[in-house]
């Protein structure tokens, strides 16, 4: 009802011309007029209003002014007509309403609104220089009647003729202007999606207008006068009801049919009314044959209008075609379908349209055979952040071209474009995001894009989303079992090369292990020595941390590498500390996670030689780790590092003297065996000297010496306090100072070696002191 408000002045003005043409003539047609022309207006007001809701309307007020001023105009002109001819007032009338209807036919096309995009309408192609030009010429025709009727007659000396020549004047130069104006329109903004489809269809019309209103005027069907303004006011409405109306596509589509009833009509009526103006006797005869004419070109109107559409409907028809194919059930045959469908878009060699896919990274093609093929390809990421900004999500080629100037960030997007000889991309979408687009190729053409062709492929992406996610589901299922097939193969091979590394790194553990433990094993034949090896490997194989008893000068480490031989760690690393080192000291060393001997033993057996002489904060902190880790949940097959200490004496005699820890001694628990001494390894003695001797030798430079049994005896007497230390010492001197290939009781006395035999326990009854039994010198070992 607001909107109705604005209706009640242009009524009153058309209901004046229609009383005084009523007056003027006395007729029945001013008065028909007078009801029917505000009826008009009163439609066209209704269907002008502004939709209820905002953001529905994308028409601009001015343009929605503009095309009721258009109307009104028309019916000025009609109501000024209906009164009798040669009336300066109702001359003036008539040519201030098609005055206004040009005018505001101008100012229409200069508020076309656009459909959003990175186009903006030219500065240029909002100006009114033609409306203001226009309502000049028309200024001036009604200025000249309307002297005739507002000054007294005396006072104008002005030809009658004169109006009609400014009539006929102005008529002409408005729809120059008028065709000026829409071919600017035409050039400025046939970029911007929709607007060219409304431009290109004004500057149709407004040269089909001129085309024929001024070869009618010249052949004289009608007076100039009368014909001109009648061509303006239509082409006024045409062109103001192509800016205004909401749906560009109808402008195209309707444009084609009006052009061929316009083409082909137009020169059958201008023949008509010259022949029936020449010939008045077969006027009758000419009107039947024209309406004849009239139905055949209404025949043949919309064969004609097919080569209208842009590209000869090319485009139309093939994306049509994409459609009916995407409706296949199974995926990836609707595809092919629609692609190969894509492809009658253009007839250019090695041009074809091109299926891109956001996940996984591919692009599906069409060959000249029909089959599929996808290749990887990744396309810019900008490409989907500017076509969704577009209108219906397409991206032209052509825009980026224009912006390329004005806007440097588009060039690489252009480039790429330009690499793929491609037309547009129109985004796939689904409400998770981009699937992909469809990439059309250039091929040969050079018409823009129209908003029906834009429509057309955009309801194509749409109805192949669902398509193109089931399908880059399935295609991405495959890529993740190839992968998972190339991943399970590479897990396999690197498997093997660990198995094969960790098999060699465990037999280098091993032999280290039994190279030091070689040593215990050979020599083992005394009752003592078996004795002690029997209970290490049943504490090894339980898994325990001994504590391993040894006397002075007895290597503890062949014996706890016997233990770590025996554990279940036996492939793992045996670390080695030496607790009398300052540098094992240190409990920053052991606290370190990557240095610590703890971590460096995991997985193995940890062997800590005089473990007495550690600090009291490192044997706690050695105690408390390896417990932590027993109780931790196992994380891997890796067993936790075993511990094997050796101590002077038992654990508990060194606790109370304050050596050893009580958190370390608890750990140790009641596994402790004692190392048998050398002097109760008598069976053992030989093959101790003989091994010590084949390693002394060659070191000396020259070839493994032996011992002789004279040398043997006194070894064999003597109690060895230092045990198995003293032992190396005293046959690495031997060896320097023999002389021969065979240690002799000379070479030991050249050693320095006086053989102390061990005292035995004193008894109750003193022996005689005047007979001294000589100690009887134990038997060598027989051969093994």
């Amino acid at each position: 009802m607001r909107g109705m408000r604005s209706l009640w002045l242009p009524f009153a003005a058309v209901a004046y011309v229609c009383f005084a043409a009523a007056k003027a003539s006395g007729g029945y047609v001013p008065w028909l007029a007078l009801v029917l022309l505000p009826l008009m207006l009163a439609e066209v007001w209704r269907r002008t209003a502004a939709p209820p809701r905002q953001g529905e309307d994308r028409i601009e007020k001015s343009a929605r002014s503009a095309l009721r001023a258009c109307f009104w105009g028309a019916a000025i002109w009609i109501a000024a007509r209906t009164g009798p001819a040669g009336h300066p007032a109702f001359d003036a009338a008539a040519n201030l309403g098609a005055g206004a209807a040009i005018v505001a036919a101008l100012v229409a096309l200069s508020r076309i609104p656009g459909h959003g995009g990175v186009m903006a309408p030219a500065r240029s192609a909002r100006s009114l220089d033609a409306a203001a030009f226009a309502g000049f010429l028309w200024a001036i025709a009604v200025a000249l009647p309307a002297t005739r009727v507002l000054l007294p007659a005396e006072q104008v000396r002005l030809d009658p003729l004169a109006i009609d020549y400014a009539t006929t004047s102005a008529g002409i130069g408005s729809l120059l202007v008028l065709v000026a104006a829409t071919w600017r329109l035409r050039i400025v903004r046939r970029l911007e999606m929709g607007v060219g489809d409304r431009a290109a269809g004004a500057l149709a019309l407004a040269i089909t207008a001129f085309t024929v209103a001024v070869p009618a005027a010249l052949m004289d069907v009608a007076p100039p006068d009368r014909v001109l303004p009648v061509a303006v006011i239509l082409a006024s409405i045409a062109c103001t009801w192509t800016a205004t109306t909401r749906e560009p596509t109808t402008v195209s589509s309707a444009l084609r049919g009006i052009l061929a009833i316009m083409i082909l009509g137009a020169p059958t009526t201008l023949l008509a009314g010259l022949v029936a103006r020449q010939a008045p006797n077969h006027a009758g005869a000419i009107v039947l044959a024209s309406s004849a004419v009239s139905i055949v070109v209404g025949l043949i109107a919309r064969a004609v209008a097919r080569p209208l559409g842009p590209e000869q409907s090319r485009w139309l028809d093939a994306i049509d075609a994409a459609s009916r194919g995407a409706l296949t059930p199974e995926p990836d045959a609707a595809i092919r379908a629609a692609l190969v469908a894509l492809g009658e878009t253009s007839n250019a060699p090695g041009a074809k349209p091109e299926l891109w896919r956001v996940s996984p990274e591919e692009v599906l093609s069409v060959d000249v055979a029909g089959y599929l093929h996808v290749d990887k390809g990744a396309a810019p990421e900008r490409l989907y952040e500017m076509a969704r900004e577009e209108p219906e999500r397409t991206l032209r080629a052509e825009v980026l071209a224009a912006l390329e100037v004005r806007r440097p960030e588009v060039r690489p997007l252009l480039a790429w474009f330009d690499a793929r000889r491609a037309f547009s991309a129109t985004v796939v979408l689904d409400e998770d995001g981009p699937l992909g687009f469809i990439l059309m190729p250039r091929g040969s053409r050079t018409a823009p894009m129209s908003l029906e062709e834009a429509r057309a492929i955009r309801l194509l992406a749409d109805r192949i989303s669902a398509l193109l996610a089931v399908s880059s589901a399935l295609a991405r299922s495959r890529e993740r079992e190839l992968s998972a097939i190339t991943r399970a193969d590479a897990i396999d091979d690197e498997r093997e090369r660990l198995e094969h590394i960790i098999h060699l790194e465990a037999g280098r553990n091993e032999s280290l292990a039994e190279q030091a433990a070689r040593g215990v094993r050979s020599s083992a034949y005394s009752p003592a020595a078996r004795v002690a090896l029997e209970q290490l490997e049943r504490v090894g194989r339980m898994g325990a941390s001994p504590a391993l008893i040894a006397p002075p000068g007895v290597d503890a480490l062949g014996w706890a590498a016997l233990v770590h031989l025996s554990s279940p760690r036996h492939g793992g690393p045996m670390v080695v500390i030496d607790g009398a080192s300052g540098a094992e000291h240190d409990i920053e060393r052991w606290q370190d996670a990557e240095r610590s001997p703890l971590a460096l033993a995991d997985g193995g057996t940890l062997i800590v030689l005089d473990a007495a002489m550690l600090p009291a904060n490192v044997q706690e902190h050695m105690a408390r780790t390896l417990s932590r880790r027993a109780s931790a949940p196992a994380r891997s097959s890796v067993l936790p590092a075993g511990l094997v200490v050796s101590l002077p004496q038992t654990p508990a005699g060194l606790v109370e003297s304050g050596a050893l820890s009580p958190v370390l001694a608890r750990w140790l628990g009641d596994a402790e065996v004692q190392l048998p001494r050398l002097v109760d390894r008598g069976e053992d003695l030989r093959a101790l000297v003989l091994a010590a001797l084949a390693h002394t030798g060659p070191r000396e430079g020259g070839e493994p010496l032996g011992i002789d049994n004279a040398a043997l005896r006194l070894l064999m007497e003597h109690s060895w306090p230092g045990n198995e230390l003293e032992l190396r010492d005293l046959l690495t001197r031997a060896a320097a100072a023999a002389t021969g290939r065979v240690i002799t009781p000379a070479d030991l006395a050249s050693a320095g070696f006086r053989p102390v035999v061990e005292a035995s326990a004193p008894s109750a009854t003193p022996l005689p002191t005047t007979t001294r039994r000589r100690p009887r010198p134990r038997r060598s070992p027989r051969r093994h």
